[in-house]
């Protein structure tokens, strides 16, 4: 019988002879199959490079986002910024079309980020990812474009995350009465913030220190694709969050401000929400990953997984009232 299917792997050696033609790059051998995330990572080996071809999942982004993100990396690698930029097509453009059997699916080939993701023990690599993020935002202040996708505000961040977030919940009531509660408390707390008065521009959107790749001192960031414009206050929030539990993540944290610091002021309007803001970000990373169960599988949307992350966020609300 023929049935259908709502999430394919494209076969590699399909991509290595129809689609890698179509870009320029010199001298292709092979594509590997490199990682499943929120879409597909292939590596494309050239006999003297090796490049990045990401294949995004059906229905999860749109064209215009797709064509906001690569404007915005176009415009970095113009800046002098150290990203994975795309890479041009023969025939011009960026952006290449398939039919995968679950339908339409957008794929557009990178340069490689070279090097390794840093090891955060070394706190000095804190310190060099501020750095570079700063150095990364100071570039994207100037940043236009005639294309759009999402803004990461507050309506995103929160609100557009708590509907995805709410059909799961169990029906006790008790974690609906959570989240309203909590959501409720954030928005008390932001009540009569002028959002246009704090640090606002293009956002990489989901830099929490592991999509960079270090190599020679130099860190190359990639995998914009939760990317737009937005609160910057969240991007530093991001790497908190993703350091706040780590043995030395008091220190983690100076030293990735220390870092930032010394390219770009933080001021004080922004750093004050900072700890609301990993909050914040912990209930849009929910969103992010259950509202895609129907790709990821249905554990992700269990009353056990919503239970553990509900212990999560009392903890880190905890310490945000603490610290």
């Amino acid at each position: 019988m023929k049935i259908a299917s709502s999430y394919s792997t494209v076969c590699s050696q399909a991509l290595l002879s129809l689609v890698v033609p179509l870009y320029k790059v010199e001298r292709p051998l092979s594509v590997l199959f490199w990682q499943r995330g929120i879409n597909d990572t292939y590596r494309v080996i050239c006999a003297d490079a090796v490049y990045s071809l990401r294949i995004y999942r059906h229905g999860l982004r749109s064209l215009q986002d797709i064509q906001y993100e690569l404007a915005a990396l176009n415009y970095l690698h113009e800046q002098g910024a150290d990203v994975a930029y795309p890479v041009e097509k023969h025939a011009g453009g960026f952006i290449t079309e398939i039919t995968a059997p679950e339908g339409l699916r957008f794929l557009i080939v990178t340069a490689d980020a070279k090097g390794v993701e840093p090891d955060y023990e070394t706190t000095d690599n804190a310190r060099l990812f501020g750095a570079s993020l700063a150095s990364l935002h100071q570039k994207a202040d100037t940043f236009t474009t005639g294309y759009s996708r999402p803004q990461l505000d507050v309506d995103t961040l929160l609100h557009t995350s708590l509907l995805i977030i709410k059909p799961y919940l169990s029906r006790d009531g008790e974690q609906f009465t959570f989240f309203d509660r909590t959501v409720s408390d954030i928005c008390a707390s932001l009540c009569g913030v002028d959002f246009s008065q704090l640090d606002t521009g293009f956002c990489h959107g989901d830099c929490h220190g592991g999509n960079v790749h270090l190599s020679e001192g130099v860190l190359t960031h990639f995998d914009f694709d939760c990317c737009g414009f937005g609160l910057r206050v969240f991007e530093w929030a991001t790497f908190r969050w993703d350091t706040w539990d780590a043995d030395n993540g008091d220190e983690l944290w100076s030293q990735f401000l220390a870092g930032y610091r010394a390219e770009r002021d933080i001021g004080v309007a922004d750093f004050q929400w900072v700890d609301l803001f990993v909050v914040i970000r912990h209930i849009w990373w929910m969103a992010l990953i259950m509202g895609n169960a129907h790709d990821f599988g249905s554990q992700v949307t269990s009353d056990e997984f919503v239970t553990a992350q509900i212990r999560h966020l009392k903890k880190l609300i905890s310490r945000c009232k603490h610290d």
